[in-house]
């Protein structure tokens, strides 16, 4: 009877240990607070709660969310980073609204930006003027472009999205089938080799790539710096959220 009570101490010891080297590695070191938009009162903290931690999922981000008051319209983040930058970049990934439109670039765009420069009155109503930022790696570029104010595609026409790790990162668009209509009889009418899209992504142009031939059911987005940005667009199209969060505070958790 004494072996058997010395081996059965023995194995809840054994047990304890294994229990607590076992802890959880992702234990949340970081906390972020963020405000719901003042332009948007039918916004809703329970709803945000809610697509935050479906997005979440998608990034492979463990996440609890805290949403407070309802009067004080604010969200708690607690999640795990390696680094502050890190954790810059899983914020940014969970907050994009993922708003996308994608939109025709004037053949002759080079003309029209600098009719615009000279004189703006003559320049199409039905075209503006959007800065296309082009980064990769070392290389920067900034460019004007004249795009078409009528859309092709936006977050409607998605069916889903999903990102591919290689080389190049890319992000391939599964539309619905009005989108690929849409998508089809636009770029029928294109000059191939030439003529543009733009493709907007939260306001700012991400891509403006040369259409080669009639586009279907499915369009690809290359041009990544990562597959951590390119599964962050892809998590934002499948999960947009209802509203735009503005990022108040990122600090990190006491150890």
């Amino acid at each position: 009877m004494r072996a058997f009570n010395l081996l059965t101490v023995f194995l809840i010891s054994c047990a304890c240990l294994f229990l607590t080297g076992c802890k959880k590695r992702n234990t949340p070191n970081f906390e972020a607070v963020l405000s719901l938009p003042p332009d948007n009162p039918s916004a809703l903290e329970t709803t945000l709660t809610d697509e935050l931690k479906e997005r979440a999922e998608l990034l492979e981000t463990e996440l609890k969310v805290d949403p407070g008051q309802t009067s004080d319209r604010r969200l708690t983040l607690h999640f795990h980073a390696k680094t502050r930058e890190d954790a810059l970049s899983r914020l940014d990934a969970l907050c994009e609204s993922g708003r996308i439109s994608i939109r025709a670039i004037h053949d002759r765009s080079a003309y029209l930006t600098d009719l615009h420069r000279r004189n703006p009155s003559e320049f199409p109503t039905d075209h503006e003027i959007l800065i296309y930022q082009l980064e990769a790696g070392d290389f920067r570029k900034s460019e004007k472009l004249a795009v078409a104010r009528t859309e092709i595609l936006n977050n409607s026409h998605i069916k889903s999205a999903s990102a591919e790790r290689g080389k190049e990162s890319m992000v391939h668009i599964l539309l619905t089938t009005n989108g690929g209509d849409a998508i089809r009889s636009a770029t029928e009418k294109m000059r191939k080799g030439r003529s543009r899209l733009a493709i907007i992504y939260d306001e700012r142009i991400i891509s403006a790539p040369v259409v080669t031939e009639e586009l279907r059911a499915e369009i690809t987005l290359e041009g990544f710096n990562s597959f951590e940005e390119a599964r962050g667009l892809a998590a934002s199209l499948n999960k947009p959220l209802s509203a735009k969060l503005l990022i108040e505070e990122l600090k990190p958790l006491a150890p």
